[in-house]
């Protein structure tokens, strides 16, 4: 006689409460190096177990370019200030902090985490490329696929009909639509028929335009073209500023997180419901390279680690589980949870599972397929933290007020009032804020909120470079020093100013040069 089997949910619940892990953001961590139990046997092509009839929604987000340890504060764990819904799904799932990619290029890193396969070389992101998927454990279940890939295409069209053979062009994605694509993918999260729900969505990857608030810096071009490329990584200023905008943006990432959990909330979804939410691969910050995403030893501790939060159906309590996992893992995990039999051979094993417990380094396959990157555990560790506490340092924790606060000369300035007249100009040297028109006319309701100043500075000596202090209605919101983008002769200044410094109206802009660390004199206004 058959065994009776528990419901997928009620089998995920049990598997959740076994994990040998602690509840997240909030509370001591006594187990925090403990891993989790094995969770079955997985990824295999032999039937294990017997599957249960419950079929709840399955929702996967594949982020991009998501640098993990961004949301960490000083304790290590989600910082619950700036990141609430992101710390919202550690509290209520299971987070990995440890999870880091296989691959640091999107076309293959993110058909491997949908295949839970290791990439190979000229096999290309696509259904051809990659024949079993996640797809095949949902499709011949009865599961409706509702699928949105922005880089490759991967799904095949026997589960979504219409499907193309190539991906599509990533550029012109990236340029138009990111916000609303993801929204628009959101609000497809219906009760009714079991559905399978994905989304590659090219966020919190710049260009970094995405404010906190759900609202955007800018609505055309960049104020500053070339400074999120190479030209911009050879400046500690521009990185600067660059950081805080990759930081806004994943602030932005938390913000439509937070639309998604809400409505599924308000659905009655979010309980009975599975969720994944990883990214494909890091971004490095280092200053003087000429690529920022293909993993070194150098970089290794930025590039690889990714976010991966999953919520079990049934799930209330968070827990942490410190393996090694690898985005080559979350397919047979998914499949552990609900009790599912995978329906083909896969490189990754459950997060749950000895195999992945007895990890003690991070690998990956290294761009161009040659020896495998590989760091020890506690090596790896050591430069996480060392990069975390430098992060801290220059941009804060907590609230969004300390991004503005740790980078730049001159920060005592920082508040100060600059009174009324302003001083007086002098001199030939001039800063022209791009796009000033809109920091005149700032609407309530509008998605725009102009708080990104940039702009040239013309009337300077060759090589010359200065202090300067950016002022937003009468008031210091922002310090940093003039630059030259590699290869231009060009100076120019740019900054970060809160979301708060402006109002709805007319807001007075000026850009001053710092003298002698106290003089202001004013160059430039908008």
């Amino acid at each position: 006689m058959r065994r009776k089997q528990l419901s997928p949910a009620l089998a995920a619940a049990s598997l959740m409460t076994a994990v040998v892990a602690v509840a997240a953001c909030g509370g001591k961590d006594p187990d925090a190096d403990r891993s989790a139990r094995a969770g079955g046997p997985v990824a295999t092509a032999t039937p294990q177990t017997a599957e249960g009839d419950a079929k709840p929604p399955v929702v996967m987000l594949v982020l991009d370019e998501f640098p993990a340890d961004a949301l960490l504060g000083p304790d290590g764990r989600i910082d619950a200030g700036r990141y609430p819904n992101f710390a919202r799904l550690a509290r209520t799932g299971t987070w990995f902090p440890n999870a880091h990619t296989v691959y640091d290029a999107t076309t293959k890193s993110v058909p491997a985490i949908l295949d839970g396969k290791t990439p190979e070389r000229g096999v290309p992101g696509t259904f051809e490329g990659h024949p079993r998927t996640v797809f095949d454990l949902f499709g011949p279940r009865g599961y409706r696929i509702v699928s949105s890939e922005e880089a490759t295409a991967v799904c095949p069209p026997r589960w979504c009909p219409g499907a193309k053979p190539k991906g599509p062009k990533i550029l012109s994605l990236l340029n138009a639509g990111r916000r609303e694509r993801l929204r628009r993918f959101f609000r497809a999260i219906k009760p009714g028929r079991p559905t399978f729900y994905l989304k590659h969505a090219l966020l919190p990857h710049g260009p970094h335009l995405y404010l906190p608030s759900g609202k955007a810096a800018r609505a055309g071009a960049d104020p500053l073209p070339g400074s999120e490329s190479v030209p911009g990584f050879h400046d500690l200023h521009v990185t600067n500023y660059n950081q805080q905008r990759i930081l806004l943006q994943i602030g932005f990432v938390d913000h439509e997180i937070g639309r998604m959990l809400d409505g599924m909330e308000k659905q009655g979804l979010l309980d009975e419901s599975l969720i994944v939410i990883t990214a494909d691969h890091g971004l490095s910050s280092q200053i003087g390279v000429d690529n920022r995403r293909v993993a070194s030893a150098k970089n290794v501790d930025e590039v690889a680690p990714v976010p991966l939060f999953i919520k079990a159906p049934g799930q209330r309590r968070g827990r942490i589980v410190r393996s090694y996992v690898r985005t080559t893992d979350i397919v047979p995990t998914i499949a552990d949870i609900l009790g599912l039999r995978m329906p083909y051979r896969a490189d990754g094993r459950s997060a749950f599972s000895q195999a992945v417990r007895r990890r003690r380094s991070l690998v990956m396959v290294r761009r161009g397929f040659g020896a495998d990157i590989e760091v020890p555990a506690k090596a790896l560790e050591a430069q996480r933290r060392a990069l975390l506490l430098d992060r801290l340092a220059r941009f804060g924790s907590g609230d969004w007020a300390s991004l503005y606060t740790g980078v730049g000369p001159n920060r005592e300035l920082l508040g100060r009032a600059v009174g009324e007249p302003a001083p007086a100009r002098a001199g030939k040297v001039r800063a022209n804020v791009a796009g000033g028109a809109a920091m005149r006319a700032v609407r309530k309701h509008s998605v725009l909120l102009p708080t990104q100043v940039a702009g040239p500075v013309t009337g300077s000596d060759d090589g010359e470079v200065r202090d300067i202090a950016v002022a937003v209605n009468g008031r210091i919101e922002a310090v940093s020093r003039t630059f030259r983008l590699r290869g231009s002769e060009q100076e120019s200044f740019a900054v970060n100013v809160p979301e708060v410094a402006l109002r709805p109206g007319r807001n007075r802009v000026e850009v001053f040069e710092v003298l002698g660390g106290v003089r202001l004199r004013l160059i430039g206004d908008a």
